[in-house]
């Protein structure tokens, strides 16, 4: 017999097997609506989903474009074990990927901003993309003048024209000079069109030179689009600096010194200003290691055109024009002859073509090695452009010379070339060969330049004639305008690797091969601290030394001045080179520079 505490535990034991049978057949149903419920949830989820369509897109980050899924990928893995296990069928799991799609495309919006180096502001579908960036350059400099720019002063490389006559003054001061100038202020606004490979640049500027005579006005530095559909023939048209030569083509915002030497302006492309309206083939920089470039503009700067270039026409026969008072030399009569203004130059155009070779590497325009290139980096070059037909004056040694072409005589003092003033219609063919080179934070660049500037009137100007009616001319300019040559050569190190660079420049400058004692040179030494490892922010301490001759001769400017009533000018007779001294300068120039 079995013990009656045995009898109890095995009725005991089969009750409890029956209570857990009972447990799981209860259980079974409660998992099955467990497991509806998950996935109800999953495909709520799925259909509140906000991402972008067509299963990912591309999206610009850092200037890379990188794929971005559309689903969540935990969403996608949970959906597609959801299919394995046959929870939901694939026809289930397809339509809801693009029902969220759907949704996802037309909840989101329909552009993007952020900020990277610029404000950026972009389609989804990269249609159109908008960078807006912005450049202020403050300066404070110190400079300390000889007597010399007391008396006589500057009057043949960087005049003053004043008045609307154009009148020449001579640029002079006192010994010492300390100013504060906003140097550049520029907003920039680039980026393209419809697609990628139509680019658009446009530049708006606010800004006083060192020099200037009137307050700084908001003007158009820069307007322009490019085509870089075909890499070999990229195109690109409107207003901007003409491809010439290195120091030209790069931007101050990379530069090693607060600002360029004066050669480096004086033999510009069209001679009066490194930008220009006209349009330009090219092929991709980033591409080939050989760049071409060809252009054709105006050649009268940027804004203007041909139309606003013209002399003051005489007004009866065999009456010369630009005569301001008096009787004109073969005019029967007292006249103010200024009347007809006639447009002589208006089929000339601009040429201008460039060669760089990329020999190591891509050694960019940028100056310094920034970068620290770890492998050397060395590029040669050249340019040659054709400008014809530039008006310098009416050709009759006026220094009251007339309404005509004062924008074209202005930029030539502006950029240095003041000694062209005066000559009549001149052509400027100029040369331009260059190369640069860069290693592990050194770098090394320079360039030679040659103008050849040919006059339309071969003789000697007419300084004075027999008299008022009698045009047998008794005095002539002492010599003939010559050609200009220059060349600068600089080098810098970076002394801490993109943080702190030391710069130096030597630039030697021959404005008139024709004159003596005319010679320019200037010394550069520069100190720079990036405070952001880039271009983008620096501050930089800069050392001048600059040396001017005033040898030569300059029309309406030097001995010998014509005087007396049968002068062709008479408007006095002391010469601005009477005192014959060089003029040297000493400057200390801070500045502060952020580019965001």
């Amino acid at each position: 017999m079995v013990p009656a505490n045995d009898r109890r535990r095995n009725i005991s034991t089969r009750a409890r097997g029956r209570l857990i049978q009972d447990d799981r057949a209860a259980i079974t149903p409660w998992l099955a609506i467990a497991i509806s419920i998950i996935v109800s949830l999953l495909s709520i989820l799925i259909h509140s989903m906000s991402l972008a369509a067509d299963s990912g897109r591309l999206i610009e980050k850092d200037g890379k474009y990188v794929f971005v899924d559309a689903v969540d990928p935990a969403t996608r893995l949970l959906l597609e074990r959801a299919v394995k296990q046959g929870i939901i069928t694939q026809e289930e799991y397809r339509n809801v990927i693009q029902e969220s799609e759907r949704r996802a495309n037309l909840q989101r919006p329909t552009f993007n901003v952020w900020y990277d180096r610029g404000l950026n502001i972009s389609t989804n579908d990269n249609a159109f993309f908008l960078k807006i960036r912005g450049f202020v350059q403050g300066r404070f400099a110190q400079r300390f003048r000889n007597d010399a720019w007391r008396n006589p002063g500057d009057a043949k490389n960087y005049p003053e024209l004043l008045g609307v006559f154009g009148d020449y003054r001579a640029q002079r001061s006192q010994n010492d000079a300390s100013t504060f100038t906003m140097r550049r202020v520029r907003l920039m606004l680039m980026g393209h069109l419809f697609t990628p490979d139509l680019k658009y640049f446009v530049q708006l500027a606010g800004e006083t030179a060192e020099n200037a005579q009137n307050p700084g006005s908001v003007q158009l530095l820069d307007a322009a689009v490019h085509s870089t559909h075909v890499p070999w023939f990229n195109i690109m048209a409107g207003q901007y600096k003409v491809f010439f030569n290195r120091s030209q083509v790069n931007n101050a915002t990379s530069m090693q010194f607060v600002e360029r030497s004066g050669v480096m302006d004086a033999f510009t492309a069209s001679g009066l200003n490194r930008r220009d309206i006209g349009i330009t083939i090219m092929n991709d920089e980033e591409v080939y290691p050989v760049n071409y470039y060809f252009g054709i503009f105006n050649g009268l700067g940027p804004g203007f055109n041909r139309f606003g270039s013209f002399t003051s026409e005489q007004a009866t026969q065999d009456c010369v024009g630009g005569q301001t008072s008096g009787q004109p030399i073969g005019c029967a009569t007292d006249q103010r002859n200024l009347n007809a203004n006639l447009r002589t130059s208006v089929s000339q155009l601009m040429y201008a073509a460039r060669l760089n070779v990329n020999v190591l590497g891509r050694s960019g325009y940028g100056e310094g090695d920034m970068a620290y290139s770890e492998t050397p980096q060395l590029a040669v070059g050249g340019g040659y452009a054709y400008n014809p037909g530039i008006n310098t004056s009416t050709g009759n040694a006026f220094i009251g010379i007339d309404l005509a072409n004062l924008n074209v005589r202005r930029q030539l003092a502006t950029f240095g070339n003041g000694r062209q003033l005066g000559w009549g219609i001149l052509d400027f063919s100029t040369y331009a060969f260059d190369a640069a080179f860069k290693y592990r934070g050194f770098s090394l660049q320079g360039e030679w330049y040659w103008k050849n500037i040919n006059r339309h009137q071969k003789t000697a100007p007419c300084l004075q004639t027999v008299s008022a009616t009698n045009a047998t001319c008794t005095a002539f300019a002492p010599g003939l305008l010559g050609n200009a040559t220059g060349w600068y050569v600089q080098a810098g190190y970076f002394l801490i690797p993109r943080t702190l660079q030391v710069a130096g420049r030597y630039s030697w400058w021959d404005p008139d091969t024709n004159a003596a004692g005319d010679l320019i040179k200037q010394v550069d030494v520069a100190l720079s601290y990036y405070l952001s490892g880039t271009y983008d922010h620096q501050i930089q301490i800069q050392y001048t030394n600059m040396f001017m001759g005033t040898g030569g001769f300059a029309i309406g400017r030097s001995a010998p001045l014509p005087s007396g009533a049968t002068a062709l000018n008479s408007s006095g007779t002391v010469p601005l080179d009477a005192v014959q001294k060089n003029l040297i300068e000493n400057a200390i120039r801070v500045q502060y520079s952020i580019f965001f």
